[in-house]
């Protein structure tokens, strides 16, 4: 049995394992991805990708592909509630966080379908120096010791076993991960809240909905709980069935059922359809006891599951991996600290926490919409007073921009500067910018080289010291800094006669910043340190705020 090397070992093929491939090799970091499956799954799951993920995706230059594979704009800007598609309509949810807002980002939050964002990812991946990805193989047994990781390998295709030794392992092998159950890690939270079945079809189903694009479509009457979601605003579908496994069984769920309990959905019973593929899964909301132990990283399904009411699960899978993936980058290549990978989980585990509160609390409102439908006799009668106040209290499903963009770090590799955070009435659906540490740094529209860009676009897998226009002192201490440290650094001065110009002046007060102030963004696009005045001594003064940032 042979055995190779590689400082990471990515075991898991879905959106958050190639997401990591594709970030550690932009990074500099080669890497190996080995997925059990011979390749990217062919059933659509998730769905959404939210603002804070498609700036992700930007960085890495997929922003354009991932539009052209999402459901176009006009079905993401509401949610509706009906008996079915040619039923009564129950009513309406505008749906902000999923049509955008320029004010607050370049780019949109997208709906598109998993089976077609992991052929992108891969197609990525696979064009990187130091991205290797292996499908078909599967880890089969890990130990660690002080030093790295022994990964066993079994090649489905060879029939072969192989060792790899690596640095550090990152576990992205779904629920049932093999990773977290050698761990010894169990869940902590609510298993088993629901049982679905996931059916994805394709139907033309313009009829019913050619005047009222939406993103879903609930459906509340006897016998048809559920939602219909549109994947390309075309032909293609998928629908959740809800079950009770103590009387059924996934098996019952034949093509023919689901056909039936889609056309009950929809209101006709000579709608023509075809089911391409059944998927059974369980609602649970759960984090695992530890996200790390050792040199072994956990992240996405491995590392916590959450209701799909929000779409978070993938979207905190992929954020997690951004925080994660500079952090392994900077210790590999020498100019961190290995106790920088314990603000891991310090920076995540609250955020996964409160997603996953969240999603809960919007499964639950949807069913209370649900609930009061049937106490009105399946939306028989005109829709009492009950039903209006649940959809209207499911508002923050679709309304979620403070949860997608206003989530800070209060402690791991961050420097506090002794702000407070901005007072929000509601912190799921109300966001206010702020480049106060721990915080993403705010968008504001530039121009550079005579190019209009995003501040965003400045934070590209490098530290990013910003300055008003008479910050010099700090640009010199930081590039300096840089080079004795080996660090990776991008200084700017932002102004008048500075590198960027802000026609809009909106870059000091965004920042919270004097002209001389100044702000240093860690690779992820978030805030680690602020200095709002100048300083006596630039240099030390970036010194410590780096040292407390790299664990040193």
């Amino acid at each position: 049995m042979r055995t190779v090397e590689t400082p990471v070992l990515i075991v898991g093929g879905g959106p958050v394992g190639l997401t990591a491939s594709v970030l550690l090799a932009r990074l500099g970091v080669p890497s190996l991805l080995v997925e059990r499956r011979p390749g990217v799954t062919d059933h659509p799951r998730s769905r959404l990708i939210n603002t804070r993920t498609v700036e992700v995706l930007r960085s890495c230059g997929l922003e354009s592909a991932f539009e052209e594979i999402s459901l176009p704009k006009a079905w993401r800007q509401q949610v509706i509630y009906t008996t079915s598609l040619a039923g009564k309509e129950l009513g309406r949810v505008k749906t902000d966080a999923w049509a955008g807002d320029a004010t607050l980002s370049p780019v949109l939050p997208l709906i598109s379908s998993q089976d077609k964002m992991e052929p992108l990812l891969r197609e990525c991946a696979e064009g990187l120096p130091g991205a290797e990805l292996r499908f078909s193989t599967e880890l089969i047994g890990l130990e660690q010791d002080e030093r790295g990781v022994t990964a066993t390998l079994l090649d489905h295709q060879a029939q072969r076993k192989e060792q790899l030794r690596t640095s550090y392992l990152i576990g992205a092998d779904g629920a049932g991960s093999f990773v977290r159950r050698q761990l010894g890690l169990g869940w902590v939270g609510q298993t088993g809240i629901a049982s679905l079945m996931n059916v994805y079809f394709l139907a033309d189903l313009s009829p019913w909905i050619a005047d009222r694009p939406a993103a879903l479509y609930w459906v509340s009457s006897k016998g048809v709980t559920g939602v219909l979601a549109p994947l390309d605003g075309e032909e293609r579908w998928v629908c959740q069935i809800g079950y009770n496994p103590e009387h059924e069984s996934t098996g019952d769920f034949t093509p023919e059922r689901c056909a039936d309990w889609i056309r009950a959905a929809v209101g006709d019973a000579s709608v023509p359809l075809n089911i391409l593929s059944i998927n059974p899964w369980t609602l649970s909301s759960v984090i695992a006891e530890r996200l790390r132990r050792g040199r072994v990283f956990l992240v996405g399904d491995a590392a916590h599951q959450l209701p799909p009411t929000g779409g978070f699960g993938m979207n905190t899978g992929m954020q997690a991996m951004h925080n994660l993936a500079w952090k392994l980058a900077g210790v590999i290549q020498g100019w961190a600290a290995p106790r920088l990978l314990d603000t891991y989980e310090l920076e995540r585990v609250p955020v996964a926490r409160y997603n996953s509160e969240k999603s809960l609390e919007n499964f639950m409102l949807v069913a209370r919409v649900n609930a009061a439908v049937m106490a009105q006799g399946a939306g028989e009668t005109e829709v009492d007073d009950e039903t209006r106040a649940a959809i209207r209290g499911a508002r923050r499903y679709g309304n979620f921009i403070g949860m997608d963009l206003g989530f800070a770090y209060a402690q791991g590799a961050v420097v506090p500067d002794g702000s407070a955070p901005p007072k929000v009435a509601d912190d799921v659906s109300r966001y206010i910018p702020t480049a106060r540490p721990g915080h993403r740094a705010p968008h504001v529209p530039l121009v550079k080289d005579g190019r209009e860009i995003s501040s965003l676009d400045l934070f590209d897998f490098r530290f990013t010291l910003l300055t008003g226009a008479n910050g010099s002192a700090w640009i010199e201490a930081g590039r300096k800094l840089a080079q004795a440290r080996g660090l990776p650094l991008s200084a700017y001065r932002i102004g008048p006669y500075g590198e960027l110009s802000d026609p809009a002046a909106r870059f000091l007060d965004a920042y919270g910043l004097s002209s001389q102030g100044a702000v240093l963004v860690r690779p992820d696009g978030h805030v680690g340190w602020r200095s709002r005045l100048a300083s006596t001594e630039p240099g030390p003064t970036l010194e410590r705020a780096l040292a407390l940032l790299l664990g040193r």
